[in-house]
């Protein structure tokens, strides 16, 4: 199942990302995301990348983010701020978006999305895609 959330909130994270006050979610840009699942021992583990906005202050971010096995909350591997200006940003993520050769495309009201691999073996199951807001 593809997972596109439009926020990613604070509450969802083991560390906060924007260091204002105000801070309480943050609208997805990007976001590159790859889950692995084993059946076998019940394991299963997602990885991301994403470029975000704060909705209170308006900065740019760029973080990983992993979760083990349906843990509580996602654990930040990496924060970088962004200094470009968004049109600059924006084009790279189109840019990126658009490197990928795709499986499936879906266009929903938020988002354009790409399976990039869906591959199922025995006991393993691995899942990656890309979305980008519209």
């Amino acid at each position: 199942m593809l997972y596109t959330p439009k926020y990613i909130y604070n509450n969802d994270l083991d560390q906060k990302i924007c260091k204002c006050p105000e801070c309480k979610k943050y609208r997805i840009l990007y976001c590159h995301s790859s889950i692995s699942e084993c059946k076998e021992e019940t394991s299963k583990s997602i990885e991301s990348d994403i470029f975000a906005v704060c909705s209170k202050c308006g900065r740019m971010y760029r973080f990983s983010i992993t979760q083990m096995n349906n843990q509580d909350k996602f654990h930040v591997v990496r924060v970088n701020l962004i200094e470009e200006k968004y049109s600059d940003v924006k084009e790279n993520i189109i840019r990126n978006y658009n490197s990928y050769e795709s499986i499936l495309s879906i266009k929903s009201e938020d988002f354009l999305t790409k399976l990039i691999k869906d591959i199922e073996e025995d006991n393993y199951k691995l899942l990656e895609y890309v979305f980008m807001e519209k």
